[in-house]
């Protein structure tokens, strides 16, 4: 997702991509983000020469959060830290090596505790209407028209499906018409584990 101040924030998506994105994609400068559960995606804010700042730091850290099988587990909120690419590695603190999409973390970890679990999923407008995705605050720049989602219990398409009935309840009428026919999986994407539930707005 991009953040509402306008940085690039990237996720993994498994143990493999989580492993790419860090020892190929993290600049030095670029902090990473992680959830204090087993089973979470690393994700990096590519800073790009500039000092990341506080708000693009608590997107990630929540974005880092609902990504984590905190979700899926149906918690209210995970712990969630950040550090510097140059404090993970693949080699634990006596040498043992770290299983993959795995890294060891040496020194201070910046924490962010009690992250709140939510996702936004928000409509664009225009010619060709689009769907947004990622922390509340990040949608919220670039759209009225989201609605917020937190772990519950619906799951697989019907939930998919409730998004879009709730975003086209949102639009005018021919706007409407355009989500009610999009299909679930254009935001299939941007919906951790595919379940949970609408919260209200």
């Amino acid at each position: 997702f991009t953040s509402s101040d306008g940085f690039l924030v990237v996720g993994g998506k498994d143990a493999v991509s989580n492993e790419v994105l860090v020892k190929k994609y993290a600049a030095a400068e670029d902090p990473v983000f992680h959830a204090e559960i087993a089973g979470a995606p690393f994700v990096v804010v590519k800073a790009e020469d500039k000092a990341p700042s506080e708000q693009v730091l608590r997107e990630a850290g929540e974005f880092a959060a609902a990504f984590s099988r905190a979700w899926r587990e149906g918690a209210g909120s995970a712990d969630v830290y950040w550090v510097a690419p140059n404090q993970l590695s693949k080699s634990g603190p006596s040498g043992e090596y770290v299983t993959r999409g795995a890294f060891a973390v040496s020194g201070k970890r910046n924490w962010m505790r009690n992250v709140p679990l939510q996702i936004a999923i928000g409509v664009v407008g225009g010619e060709k209407l689009r769907f947004v995705g990622g922390p509340v605050e990040a949608v919220k720049a670039k759209t009225k028209v989201y609605v917020t989602l937190v772990p519950g219990d619906m799951v697989g398409k019907k939930f998919l499906s409730q998004i879009l009935q709730a975003l086209a309840l949102r639009l005018t009428k021919e706007q409407r018409e355009k989500v009610e026919k999009a299909s679930v999986e254009l935001v299939r994407e941007f919906v951790p584990y595919t379940k949970g539930r609408v919260a209200k707005n």
